[in-house]
Parts: C-alpha cells; structure tokens; sequence
C-alpha cells in the first residue's frame, strides 16, 4: 500500500499495489494490517454505498459530533467524483482548511478521513458509485450538516448549482452551527 500526505495532517490518500496476470488485474481494496502499518487504526463497522445518477450532485457537508465522530475510508468504483475532507478540529492549526481528490474507477485512490473532518463528495459522472467505509455507527442524534456553500470554508466546487438533497440546502452556515468536534 501507498500512502501520500495531503496539506491537512491525518488526511491521507491510499493506493494499493496491483498485480496483473494473463486474468487481468487484482488488488486489495481494505487491509487492517497495511492500515496499521502505517499508523491508521480503523475498525471498520459499517459501509455505505453513494450513487449518484447524475454529474454535479453533492453530498455534505457532514460530519458527526462528539462523542460519537467517525473516521471514514472512501473510494470509488463506478464512475468519478470529487471528495473533500474539511479540518473542523477547533483547536489545530488547519481549522477550516479543506482537501480534495479525485476519486474514480480507474485510478483506485481511496481517502482516510480521521475523526474531527467534515466531508462532502462531489459527482463528476453520471451513475458515480463510491463507497465509505466508517469506524462509528451513523448516530442521528450527532449527525451534524454545514452549507456546503458556507463562506468560512470556501471550498471551491469545479460546479455553480449542484443537485443538493434538502438536508443539505437547508444546513446551517458554520458560525450557526453546534459543531462540537
């Protein structure tokens, strides 16, 4: 596995070799053992399939609040898509900073998105399928959104009007919002 650094401290984007026969290609696509090589210790206990039918559709941005915040392990595989993590840790030094990368079928990247994120995923093609993978029990009582167009964090989507689900027009700007991470 590989494992390349991003500008926020935690968030990481993770390969994993391929091996190629005269069958075509196989490669892991979850390891414990290599995550904890690396230092990333994630119990995954649930995953979620995304799949948006159109290009432009965005997901986020979320997140849940203490005690119950969620790392979080996504990738793609059908399709192409934009996916964001935002520091939203109070207290470090990249609090509001963001990063993104592109997740897609043919480039296998996956993203680790350590406790204290909030994350969004943006569709780049239609029928995009990506996967997450989380180490904390969705909790509705901490489930938490921000505007995904909130100007604090400004994150810049390559889109002006995405097809948004009604959680995420109505979420609150960050400044009103009870974030607790």
């Amino acid at each position: 596995m590989n494992v390349t650094e991003t500008n926020l401290k935690g968030v990481l984007i993770l390969t994993y070799d391929e091996k190629y026969d005269n069958r075509g290609y196989k490669y892991n696509n979850f390891s414990k053992d290599e995550l904890a090589q690396h230092g990333i210790i994630f119990d995954c206990v649930e995953e979620t399939m995304y799949c948006p039918e159109k290009a432009g559709t965005l997901y986020g941005i979320h997140f849940q609040n203490n005690p119950a915040p969620q790392s979080k392990i996504l990738y793609c595989i059908k399709g192409r898509g934009l996916d964001y993590a935002i520091d939203l840790r109070k207290d470090s030094p990249t609090y509001l900073e963001w990063t993104s990368v592109e997740l897609s079928e043919k480039n296998h990247k996956q993203i680790y998105i350590p406790k204290g994120f909030g994350h969004a995923f943006l569709s780049l093609e239609d029928d995009t399928k990506v996967v997450m993978r989380i180490d904390e029990y969705f909790n509705h009582n901490y489930s938490r959104q921000i505007a995904w167009d909130d100007e604090q964090i400004n994150i810049q989507y390559p889109v002006e009007n995405p097809i948004l689900a009604w959680h995420d027009v109505i979420a609150p700007k960050l400044f009103e919002s009870d974030l607790n991470l």
